[in-house]
């Protein structure tokens, strides 16, 4: 169950921190960098009511690393998998939240990480303890209703089942988080695969907090990069990027912000 600790986590980005770092060295851009973000990924990535631009902490992140490269950038709003789609064509230079895999390495430098991303397994708080033992092969072998995001990269756990999953009928895909998990509250599914604190985020939107509840076991737990593609930025830009996002991250102002992230015990871990 949500505990109301939780709620200082998210307080930082739904009421649109601003933050800025010393300048380092110019980076030779060359172009106005495009960067993709999606509209719904809450908290990390958000088109806010009467907002001029997305906001979010990836946001928040990615503008302080372009600033610190003296670079002129823009975003674009672009659901997941079609971003992808683009940077192999070197029709988009960056995408935030990305998790290493071989594929990806065949069109993507990666940044360095810049925080960490868990996967969890949610389900409605009434059916914690029935399933509180389950991985994610328990849940496609006891026919529960899964529903996950397109384009998303949830580990290996989930890679290796997701195909047997939806082959039986037991996992749908749909771009909308928040849908998901109205589908989860509404009882029209039984569990929501999602990032642990995109779950807790659409929980507290909905004033449903005490009606979800993530599984113990972890999917994943990855670092998350950005992605920058190898067809439109150099292997020096790339160098460039990853000094100044570590000029970011060592920053005080930085640090105290990333305090509000960190998990209490109430969050599950393996």
């Amino acid at each position: 169950m949500f505990h109301l600790p939780f709620l200082s986590l998210f307080r930082c980005l739904v009421m649109g921190c601003v933050f800025s770092f010393s300048s380092a060295a110019q980076a030779e851009c060359g172009k106005n960098i495009s960067i993709a973000y999606s509209k719904n990924y809450i908290p990390y990535q958000l088109q806010s009511s009467g907002a001029t631009g997305p906001t979010g902490l990836d946001i928040d992140i990615i503008s302080a690393i372009m600033d610190e490269l003296g670079c002129e950038y823009h975003f674009v709003e672009i659901p997941s998998k079609r971003a992808q789609m683009l940077l192999k064509r070197g029709s988009l230079d960056v995408m935030p939240a990305a998790s290493i895999t071989e594929e990806r390495r065949s069109y993507s430098y990666f940044s360095a990480p810049y925080r960490d991303e868990a996967i969890a397994m949610f389900v409605r708080s009434e059916d914690h303890n029935k399933y509180r033992q389950y991985v994610f092969s328990d849940a496609i072998d006891n026919s529960l209703r899964i529903s996950a995001g397109l384009g998303g990269w949830y580990g290996p756990e989930y890679g290796e089942e997701k195909a047997r999953a939806l082959e039986v009928g037991a996992l749908t895909l749909s771009a909308s988080t928040a849908v998901r998990f109205q589908q989860l509250f509404d009882k029209r599914i039984d569990m929501v695969v999602a990032d642990l604190f995109v779950g807790y985020h659409h929980a507290i939107q909905s004033n449903r907090l005490d009606d979800i509840s993530p599984l113990p076991h972890l999917l994943n737990s990855d670092p998350a990069h950005f992605m920058l593609s190898k067809k439109s930025v150099t292997r020096q830009f790339v160098d460039e990027f990853n000094t100044a996002l570590k000029a970011v991250l060592i920053s005080e102002k930085y640090e105290r912000l990333l305090e509000k992230y960190q998990p209490t015990p109430s969050v599950p871990t393996n």
